[in-house]
């Protein structure tokens, strides 16, 4: 059986009240699901390093990462949220770096998996992009 395929598992459970997911049918998360795969990350431990090129999206599932460029702070992501969609979209190197603070679970998508669901749900890719946007805001904030 594939990760997260079968009807109400605790995948699928937490898709459905992730917001770029909202709207979703119970179909739909399985077969979002079943195209992941998971990785754990230790406490510390570099989940993706800033310009290395990206073949992944990652959405946190349990646990908790930071986001930092340069030795410098510029999030914190928990349960739910995610990041790598920029690589995916734009095909740059990644940003920053995003490490774990604490044992930390991941569904991770590949740039194919990716590209596939925003074709199939574009409701996901409006989603995707207003936390974009939410993102952008904050950072002109913190430089104004």
């Amino acid at each position: 059986m594939k990760f997260g395929s079968q009807e109400g598992s605790p995948i699928t459970k937490m898709l459905e009240r992730v917001p770029i997911f909202s709207g979703l049918t119970q179909k739909e998360l399985r077969s979002i699901a079943s195209s992941s795969k998971e990785k754990k990350f230790q406490a510390g431990q570099t989940m993706v390093s800033e310009g290395e090129s990206g073949v992944g999206f990652f959405l946190i599932i349990e646990g908790r990462a930071e986001v930092r460029r340069g030795g410098n702070l510029l999030s914190r992501l928990e349960q739910g949220q995610f990041f790598g969609e920029m690589t995916l979209l734009d095909e740059q190197p990644r940003s920053a770096d995003v490490v774990a603070v604490e044992p930390t679970r991941c569904l991770i998508f590949t740039v194919w998996d990716f590209h596939g669901m925003i074709r199939t749900y574009p409701k996901m890719a409006r989603e995707i992009m207003k936390e974009m946007a939410r993102r952008l805001r904050l950072t002109n904030k913190a430089f104004s």
